[in-house]
């Protein structure tokens, strides 16, 4: 009896050892191939690279922020600094932009690369609004929303330049954006070129009476994991950058929290292979303990425990279901509707009509907004509202204006 215990353990023993070996040798799982711009993403159009290597680009430290509302530098010492934002349809409500405004007012240098016209929309814009134009490999059209209404086929390698020229090679085909109307505030200080022609993808806009100024860069992606990683682009990511050297950077990206399409708890364990094989291990020799365990020693005494209340739990978890698998229109409608709800029942108004001049002069004291102010953000919640097909950056952008709202007029 006792040897076939001793035969049955290293039996299990050795299967360990090839289970672990066998983890070890799993291929390499495919790349994410869509455009992910958040800090913490090692997908190809991610921005893992660019957190890490801005310093060096810059020549400057870097330092984090959460929100564009805690910006609070010294006017004197804005000149020190510049603030990067890069991303993919960031929506910047009239606080934030009157942050960056100050900001760039008293010295500083903003740094945008993002598909959203968030300052060019604006009464307190430093410019007027520009149009942003696509060049393209495919002839897919173009969202409503959006400022880009022009396309172009790529098919060879192109060259981007600035105080220098750098050959990129064409690996995989992606839309190229450019500007198609430039200010006369504007100075064009970066070109996409092909076949001959040249496109305005990088602009210097200081408005009068402005200390500091606005760098604007059309396409985010030249700033990717997928082109730092290629040197020409690397070295032309450095000169989009060298007005920035010496200065602190101060770096923005609001979907870092969205660093990876796995949820787990467990995702930095399987992400290390060392950890990864430590956990499997550990999971096998615990079967094995229960395989020499599973002989009961005493008879098991029951506890009986007082029943819990999982009532909040319950609703989290309908919640959550509710949200991945309902309509994304149904969503914004019943938030809307509930957001109106609180409206009617602590201000006693009538809310069928949410672009009302007498609707607006009330919402807007409560939560001591301008008149434009409240007259903006409930014309963007009637139009998303009516939208036939909303997008997920709508949702987004409705739970902003809703959130924003409640936390100024206290509901």
């Amino acid at each position: 009896m006792m040897i076939q215990k001793r035969l049955l353990a290293i039996s299990c023993f050795i299967l360990t050892i090839f289970i672990t070996i066998g983890c070890n040798f799993n291929g390499k799982l495919p790349k994410n191939r869509e455009i992910n711009l958040n800090q913490n993403s090692k997908d190809p159009y991610g921005l893992y690279i660019a957190h890490e290597e801005i310093g060096n680009l810059a020549n400057g430290k870097i330092q984090d922020l959460e929100k564009i509302s805690e910006l609070k530098i010294d006017s004197i010492k804005a000149k020190n600094y510049a603030v990067v934002v890069l991303g993919d349809e960031i929506y910047f409500d009239s606080v934030t932009k009157k942050h960056l405004t100050k900001f760039a007012k008293n010295g500083g240098i903003v740094v945008m690369a993002d598909y959203y016209d968030n300052l060019g929309d604006d009464t307190n814009s430093p410019n007027e609004a520009f149009d942003i134009d696509t060049i393209t490999t495919d002839s897919t059209a173009i969202d409503e929303e959006m400022l880009y209404n022009k396309t172009l086929i790529i098919k060879n390698d192109f060259e981007l330049t600035t105080n220098k020229s750098f050959k990129i090679k064409k690996k995989r085909e992606v839309e190229h954006h450019y500007f198609s109307q430039i200010t006369s505030d504007s100075e064009v200080i970066g070109t996409l070129n092909y076949e001959g022609k040249s496109y305005p993808n990088y602009l210097k806009i200081k408005p009068k009476n402005y200390n500091g100024y606005y760098l604007y860069h059309a396409e985010p992606l030249y700033f990717t994991n997928y082109y730092l990683l290629n040197e020409d682009s690397y070295f032309y990511a450095k000169s989009v950058l060298q007005q920035l050297k010496g200065r602190t950077i101060i770096w923005y990206n609001p979907n870092k929290t969205y660093a990876s399409s796995n949820t787990s708890t467990m995702r930095f364990v399987f992400s290390q292979p060392a950890l990864n094989s430590a956990w499997i291990l550990l999971l096998v020799l615990l079967f094995i303990f229960l395989i020499f365990r599973s002989r009961r020693e005493q008879r098991i005494i029951p506890i009986y425990e007082k029943e819990e209340n999982h009532t909040v739990e319950f609703a989290k978890t309908i919640s959550s279901l509710y949200q991945e698998n309902g309509e994304i229109k149904d969503i914004i409608s019943k938030k809307i509707d509930y957001f109106l709800y609180k409206i009617r029942k602590n201000f006693l108004i009538e809310t069928d009509n949410l672009i009302d001049k007498n609707f607006i002069e009330i919402v807007s004291q409560k939560a001591n907004y301008t008149q434009d102010e409240g007259r903006k953000i409930f014309e963007i919640l009637n139009h998303i509202q009516h939208k036939e097909q909303p997008t997920q950056n709508d949702l987004k952008i409705v739970y902003q204006i809703i959130e924003n709202y409640k936390l100024k007029a206290n509901i």
